[in-house]
């Protein structure tokens, strides 16, 4: 694990280093900065997510195989061995609604043009409706 880190920041180090800023069609400078760092940090996310589920199943595996070995009960197996399709399908409403939220995001940060620091407070504020609206799904679906 130390290893993946390590040579992570070793590929995405000089990204982030070699920053240059970037001219608008208006004339004006954008720092680069504010693209390759989100850049980098979802690439380092979705690695780390895809180890951690393959860690997750690899182990899920071998705890089933050891169940069904040492002749656990019917009762138990069952509930260990049962597919969680509640968990993926709120999984899924998550993301359908964060990707949404910053869709909109992005929209709105188009429709007030020059980028600045009120971007960033649009990108902000419509991620965390994404969330709030997230969290209105989980409390609708527990009742």
């Amino acid at each position: 694990m130390k290893k993946t880190i390590t040579i992570a920041i070793i590929l995405f180090g000089p990204l982030a280093i070699n920053a240059q800023n970037y001219v608008m069609p208006d004339g004006r400078n954008f720092s680069r900065e504010f693209i390759d760092i989100p850049a980098i940090i979802l690439v380092v996310y979705l690695i780390s997510t895809v180890i951690l589920t393959i860690i997750k199943l690899i182990l899920d595996h071998r705890l089933k195989s050891r169940m069904i070995e040492k002749g656990v009960s019917e009762n138990v197996a069952e509930q260990f061995l049962q597919p969680t399709n509640k968990d993926s399908k709120n999984l899924a409403v998550k993301w359908f609604l964060i990707l949404t939220g910053i869709g909109i995001g992005l929209t709105m940060i188009c429709f007030f043009l020059p980028i600045g620091i009120h971007s960033v407070a649009i990108m902000a504020f419509s991620i965390a409706l994404s969330f709030l609206g997230y969290f209105y799904f989980l409390k609708q679906s527990e009742k």
